[in-house]
C-alpha cells in the first residue's frame, strides 16, 4: 500500500517538536539494547539528538543554548542547527584538535524538484571548514558565532526568491530561500580562522 501524501503543507513547530521527541526517545530506548563497543558509539548519537531536540523545543535559536551546546562538545560529538530563515543546516563535528563545520541546503528549489525526471540527487555536505580548538574554544569567537546563527535563524534578509510579473517583482513565498549567507558568508568568515576540510 502506498503512503498517502498530505494535501497541503503540514509543517509546523508542533510537528517538528513531536518528531524530534519521538526520535530522541527511540534512540535512548534502542541504546539500552546495545553492548560495547556499539553502545559507546551510540552515546554520540544520543547527545546529538538530545541537543537537536533542545534546539527544536525553543522554536527560535537562542545564543545561550548554542553557547552551552558548543562549549560542552567533546571529541566525537556532533551538534547541528536548522537555520529556518535560510533553508540551511549547519553541523559542527568535534575532533581531536579541531572542529569541522559543514553547511548545506535543507530543501531543494521548487523548480528543481518539479523539473526532475526520475530521482533528484542531492549531494552533502556543502562547504566544510576545519577550525582549530584554540579558536573554537575562544569565548568571544563562540559568542559571535552563536549571535550570527541566531540572527540568521530569524532574518531572511534578501534571500526570498523573486520573479518578474507584469513589470514588477513578486516574492515567491512557496519556494525555498537562497542560503548564500550560510554557505558563502559564514563559510568565508570561518575560512579566515580555519582551513578547508575534506569530509566523506
Amino acid at each position: 500500500m502506498a503512503f498517502m501524501l498530505p494535501d497541503a503543507d503540514d509543517h509546523s513547530h508542533t510537528n517538528d517538536l513531536v518528531l524530534s521527541e519521538a526520535i530522541c526517545d527511540l534512540a535512548f530506548e534502542f541504546s539500552g539494547h546495545l553492548h560495547n563497543p556499539a553502545k559507546a558509539h551510540w552515546e554520540y548519537v544520543k547527545k546529538l539528538l538530545q541537543n537537536l531536540y533542545e534546539a527544536t523545543h525553543i522554536q527560535q535559536l537562542e545564543e545561550t543554548l548554542i553557547m552551552s551546546q558548543l562549549k560542552s562538545m567533546a571529541a566525537g560529538d556532533v551538534v547541528t542547527y536548522l537555520i529556518h530563515a535560510h533553508n540551511a543546516t549547519v553541523v559542527f563535528r568535534r575532533g581531536a584538535g579541531e572542529t569541522i563545520t559543514e553547511s548545506f541546503k535543507v530543501s531543494p528549489a521548487v523548480a528543481v524538484v518539479m523539473g526532475a525526471c526520475g530521482k533528484l540527487v542531492c549531494l552533502y555536505p556543502g562547504p566544510t571548514i576545519a577550525i582549530p580548538d584554540m579558536v573554537f574554544d575562544d569565548v568571544v569567537f563562540c559568542l559571535k558565532l552563536a549571535h550570527f546563527l541566531c540572527e540568521m535563524d530569524k532574518d531572511s534578509l534578501d534571500t526570498v526568491p523573486t520573479s518578474h510579473k507584469v513589470g514588477s517583482m513578486v516574492l515567491k513565498m512557496q519556494d525555498t530561500m537562497h542560503l548564500q549567507y550560510i554557505t558563502e558568508l559564514l563559510t568565508g568568515i570561518l575560512w579566515a580562522v580555519g582551513r578547508p576540510a575534506e569530509v566523506q
